[in-house]
C-alpha cells in the first residue's frame, strides 16, 4: 500500500501533537497493514473524520498546508471522539488504494487517497484522501457513502 499522508496536520486537541507521537506512527503502520484485509465496518462520521473498522476508531487529520490547499495529512487512533457508530458492523470491507482519473471523478483531476470497498457488492462506503481539483487547490476529502434503499 502506498503511503498518502503527507504527515503534517494541526493538532486536534490541546494535548501532544498526534503525529509526532508513536501512536500516530504506530496507527498508520497499522492502517498500511490492513490492506487487502477484510474487516468489520462500523460506519463513519464526516464531521468528526473518524471512522470504525474492526472496533478501533481511527481519525483521519488534513494537512492545511497554506490555508488555501489542504490534502491528506495523518491517521490516528482516537477514544476521543462524540462519533456514534453502529453496535453491529453493516459491512464487511476491504481497504484499497486509489489513484483516480477524471472519468471516475465527479469533476476533473486525479485523485488519490483510500477507499472502504464492501467486499460483497463493491460498494464504496467511505473514502478519503486528497482531491486534485486542478492541481492548483488540492482539497482534502473525507466522505461517506451510504447504499441507497434497494
Amino acid at each position: 500500500m502506498h503511503n498518502l499522508f503527507s504527515g503534517n496536520h494541526q493538532p486536534y486537541d490541546s494535548e501532544e501533537d498526534p503525529c509526532s507521537s508513536a501512536s500516530a506512527d504506530m496507527a498508520r503502520q497499522h492502517f498500511h497493514n490492513l490492506d487487502g484485509s477484510v474487516l468489520d465496518y462500523y460506519g463513519a462520521d464526516t464531521a468528526d473524520n473518524t471512522f470504525n473498522v474492526d472496533g478501533i476508531v481511527f481519525k483521519v487529520l488534513e494537512d492545511p498546508s497554506d490555508g488555501y490547499r489542504s490534502m491528506l495529512g495523518a491517521i490516528d487512533y482516537t477514544e476521543k471522539h462524540t462519533s456514534i457508530f453502529f453496535k453491529r458492523p453493516i459491512s464487511r470491507v476491504r481497504i484499497e488504494t486509489y489513484d483516480s482519473t477524471s472519468e471516475e471523478a465527479w469533476h476533473a483531476g486525479m485523485n488519490q487517497g483510500y477507499r472502504l470497498v464492501d467486499v460483497g457488492d463493491g460498494h464504496v462506503w467511505l473514502e478519503f484522501g486528497t482531491d486534485n481539483y486542478d492541481d492548483y487547490y488540492p482539497m482534502f476529502i473525507f466522505r461517506h457513502i451510504p447504499k441507497e434503499n434497494a
